[in-house]
């Protein structure tokens, strides 16, 4: 086609040089279809680059079946109806009846008594229109104006393609580029590369500035258009630029955020704070929440007038153009008011779920603890997220914790001991004696070895050194009964922390914890060493007490006022059972009753600064 007779306007014929097809493809480089929403092209012509992004879609890997919306600038009328001819319906008829006729010459020849063939050319002609027709199907192209500097639309795209007129190519470009400054997006243009060589007028030095500011990637291409449908020897460039999202503070939200003087802390931080300072932002801010959103539902209560779908207000049915939702958008019926109720809930659950992810207020609780609460995230949201109702889950929790605080250490002193007897190993862990009124019953010695599941991954190919979480659940739980026991006395040690860093250097052996250093054995064992053997003996006084194995007077009376037969029982305990080998450990005992025969704490504050 003689494109010099193509152009009916000045600015056309000046600036019109039809995208050849191999710059296109490289103009269209890196791009992921399946990410792109829509697209502008604000010069098209005659369609050169919405070909292009035909064949890109039908590439990519959702491209089969999925139409590309492309809306088009193009200020020449002629062009305009060539455009029209190609990507309007016209062009895809004429391939559906050319590839009809060439479908009627394959029918069934009676005479001939087989199907009739094509010629090697039609063959190729019908794999072509084939090939053609699918493109058309791959874009639903239109004109929505006819210059793009003058082009003011509030839509926006996702991906900007342009081959500007080379003479005011600068200008489309910024154009381009404040269109995609409002929300983010790419552009991809081919310039005349004079415009970035040549920055002598104040529009290319803005350019220029643009550019660099969002550190645009220049490829510069030679003699990109030697070749093409309407020639020039004009060197271009090809231009890429990302712009991102632009970041933009709620106005309501920080207005309340102010007004209540709470700072804002990123959601990913919010679980990792002491809980002194989790509850004095949380409180507020949660509150923060709740008012932004209130108002918010009554402002769209109040729009929803103004955005009916009909100005036909008997024919609108009530729906907005508009709709707010809470939760999923599935569950609200269309230009219906969100529940206020609904939506408060929704928020005291995410905040309740905070409050149970915290790791000091929930790091002094069981897993088994941890996980009944965290599971009444649900039950909660029905009450609000204030100091009040937060102190009485903490009550609750330390009374469970209190409640449970015996059978949580008889139950780790059975699982160290009878529990895992059938494992050859753990015969290691106890030392047998005859109890009292009892034949051979025992207590845990300071090295413990234990059975783990799951501490290793089963397959061969894992190298993870071990899953740090069941690792912490399972040795957190552990240091939890004796904490009960030490009553504070021992420095904190920071368990994940440690395990963190063992996990990531590829240690297993001798990990320091607070009450023992453990070691892992991918065979599934787990290696206790107690640091303390004053807290593994009371540890013992306290289990053998508990199940009678000692005798009714043990630390209430001397080892000499004792009978021989609590004497045998007291030498058995402390000692290897010979006469008096139990005398010089239990005067040790008699020494530091409180330590040795105390209760165990029943309580263990988890918001001793929130009352």
């Amino acid at each position: 086609m003689n494109t010099a007779v193509i152009t009916t306007t000045p600015q056309a014929d000046k600036g019109f040089y039809p995208t050849p097809e191999s710059l296109g493809d490289m103009l269209l480089e890196g791009i992921d279809m399946d990410k792109v929403n829509n697209v502008l092209e604000p010069s098209v012509g005659k369609g050169n680059l919405v070909r292009c992004i035909a064949k890109k879609v039908r590439r990519s890997r959702y491209g089969n079946g999925r139409k590309m919306e492309v809306d088009c600038v193009e200020i020449d009328p002629y062009l305009r109806s060539i455009f029209q001819y190609e990507f309007g319906g016209q062009r895809e008829e004429e391939y559906d009846d050319r590839l009809e006729v060439l479908k009627d010459k394959r029918k069934y020849d009676y005479e001939a008594r087989a199907y009739r063939e094509l010629s090697p050319e039609e063959e190729a002609e019908c794999k072509l229109l084939a090939y053609e027709r699918e493109l058309l199907e791959r874009v639903e192209a239109r004109i929505v104006h006819d210059n793009f500097l003058s082009f003011d639309t509030r839509k926006r795209y996702s991906l900007i393609v342009m081959n500007p007129p080379f003479a005011d190519g600068d200008a489309h470009l910024l154009r381009a580029i404040q269109m995609q400054e409002r929300s983010g997006g790419k552009i991809r243009c081919i310039l005349n590369a004079e415009t970035l060589l040549n920055p002598y007028t104040d529009r290319r030095k803005l350019l220029k500035k643009k550019l660099e500011e969002y550190e645009a990637e220049v490829k510069i291409v030679e003699n990109a258009f030697s070749t093409a449908e309407r020639e020039t020897d004009v060197t271009v460039a090809i231009i890429r630029i990302d712009i991102p999202e632009p970041e933009r503070e709620s106005e309501i939200y920080e207005r309340l955020r102010k007004a209540a003087e709470i700072e804002e802390t990123p959601p990913e931080d919010i679980t990792d704070m002491t809980v002194t300072d989790f509850l004095a932002q949380i409180v507020s801010r949660f509150n923060v929440e709740v008012d932004a959103g209130l108002e918010l539902i009554r402002e769209y209560s109040s729009m929803k007038r103004y955005m009916l779908t009909s100005f036909d207000k008997e024919h609108s049915f009530g729906h907005t153009t508009l709709t707010l939702c809470v939760g999923e958008p599935s569950r609200l019926a269309r230009g219906e008011t969100p529940s206020v109720n609904a939506y408060i809930r929704l928020v005291r659950g995410k905040y309740w779920q905070a409050l149970l992810s915290n790791k000091e207020f929930i790091g002094k609780l069981t897993s088994n603890l941890r996980e009944k609460y965290y599971n009444m995230v649900n039950e909660l949201a029905d009450y609000d997220f204030t100091l009040y109702n937060i102190q009485q889950v903490s009550v609750q929790m330390n009374a469970e914790m209190g409640k449970g605080v015996e059978d949580t250490i008889v139950a780790l002193f059975d699982k160290m001991t009878e529990e895992h007897s059938w494992y050859p190993e753990c015969a290691k862990n106890v030392h047998y004696f005859n109890g009292w009124k009892t034949n051979k019953v025992h207590k845990i010695n300071s090295k413990v070895i234990l059975p783990t599941y799951g501490m290793f991954s089963s397959y061969s190919w894992d190298k993870e050194t071990f899953n740090l979480y069941t690792a912490e659940s399972t040795i957190s739980d552990i240091e939890k009964v004796f904490e009960y026991l030490d009553g504070n006395m021992t420095a904190n040690v920071d368990l994940h922390g440690v395990l963190q860093s063992a996990h990531d250097e590829g240690r297993t052996k001798n990990i320091p914890c607070k009450f023992f250093s453990v070691t892992l054995y991918k065979k599934g064992t787990m290696h206790i060493k107690f640091h303390n053997q004053q807290l593994v003996d009371r540890f013992n006084i306290y289990c053998a007490r508990k199940k009678a194995w000692l005798p009714p007077n043990y630390g209430r009376t001397t080892y000499g006022e004792m009978t021989s037969e609590e004497k045998a029982v007291v030498d058995g305990f402390h000692g290897d059972g010979s006469a008096g080998a139990g005398a010089g450990a239990y005067q040790k005992i008699l020494a530091r009753k409180d330590y040795y025969l105390g209760e165990p704490m029943r309580e263990v504050p988890l918001l001793a600064s929130a009352t």
